[in-house]
């Protein structure tokens, strides 16, 4: 219906980052990667840092509150420890930041930016490793990833699903906030399921309304099989690889949460011309709020909160200047 068809325009906008977030990320990308290019060993290491995540996939939601920085070591030497690099990074950070704004990690080290509104940069080390790279694991060892070309499939999916399909990453990205809220399962992992269910061939749809519906159908259905059947997501990045997520990540309440939204997603696009406002609450159950929005999914106009289309009196609509008997007053 044209009513929600232009919500759903205004729900994507509710959900892109701020002009201060799209700001904030590569400023301080640029700070920290002359910092760390300006120590010797990390210079003779090769250091080639970019920005990765979901803020380098361009997937990021309002708000941004966290990048990550992938510090490539081009030139990384042999039997170097992933705790040796880290502890350099960390002390190199510590001497140009107040200590309490650099924290160390077994994987990584964060900084809390200066001036960038509660930002923090999680800078994780990485070595090559043919023709992708490894990064550290709490154990001391190292883990093959390659955040570059899952970048190039992103965009490949984007353009296959005729460019909705990184606006519905958004989307879906919102819609773990509101459903599942504190719940051991994060962005990256409901973005995966939803690149597997495309690979899967389970979502479709010729508007954002109808691709969203499937889409949450589609993730539902890659929730229960983890949940359910010990299913494991395929690595798109690496051929023959799964994807590896926290011990403790709780596939059945995204399974139950999503497979909820999912079947109010698709009453809200199977209702008819005369119902926006009522599909347009489900839609807002999903989505729920963000720090700039009460509700992300706007109520299209002429309808109430509640979703009841307004009764207005003849010659008294929004941009009727004609006025009728009585209307006029006096003070």
């Amino acid at each position: 219906m044209p009513e929600l068809a232009t919500a759903f325009q205004t729900a994507q906008s509710n959900v892109e980052p701020s002009e201060g977030d799209w700001e904030n990320a590569p400023a301080a990308h640029d700070e920290i990667g002359r910092v760390l290019a300006e120590d010797e060993k990390l210079s003779e290491s090769g250091i080639s840092p970019i920005l990765i995540g979901s803020y380098g996939r361009r997937v990021s939601i309002r708000r941004v509150f966290d990048v990550d920085m992938f510090c490539r070591l081009e030139d990384y030497p042999t039997g170097l420890a992933a705790s040796d690099v880290i502890d350099r990074v960390y002390d190199v950070l510590r001497d140009q930041y107040s200590s309490p704004s650099v924290t160390k990690f077994d994987r990584s080290v964060t900084v809390l930016m200066p001036d960038s509104d509660g930002l923090f940069v999680d800078i994780v080390p990485a070595r090559k490793a043919g023709t992708a790279w490894e990064i550290p694991v709490r154990n001391g060892g190292w883990i093959e990833t390659n955040p570059i070309k899952m970048t190039e499939l992103k965009e490949d999916k984007n353009a296959e699903y005729g460019e909705m399909y990184v606006p519905c990453v958004k989307l879906l990205r919102q819609s773990r906030r509101t459903l599942l809220g504190r719940a051991k399962l994060g962005g990256f992992t409901v973005e995966m399921a939803l690149f597997t269910a495309c690979e899967d061939g389970l979502v479709t749809g010729n508007s954002m309304g109808e691709f969203f519906a499937s889409a949450l159908e589609g993730v539902a259905e890659v929730f229960r099989r983890m949940a359910d059947e010990g299913f494991q997501m395929p690595d798109p990045s690496r051929d023959g690889e799964v994807l590896v997520f926290d011990e403790d990540a709780d596939f059945e309440t995204a399974r139950d949460k999503f497979s909820s939204a999912a079947i109010d997603a698709r009453a809200a696009y199977n209702m008819g011309d005369d119902e926006a406002g009522k599909a347009a609450l489900l839609l807002q159950g999903i989505l729920g709020s963000n720090d700039d929005f009460t509700n992300v999914f706007p109520m299209p106009s002429g309808y109430d909160k509640q979703g009841n289309k307004r009764n207005y009196a003849e010659g008294s609509k929004p941009g009727n200047q004609q006025t009728t008997a009585g209307d006029l007053r006096f003070g």
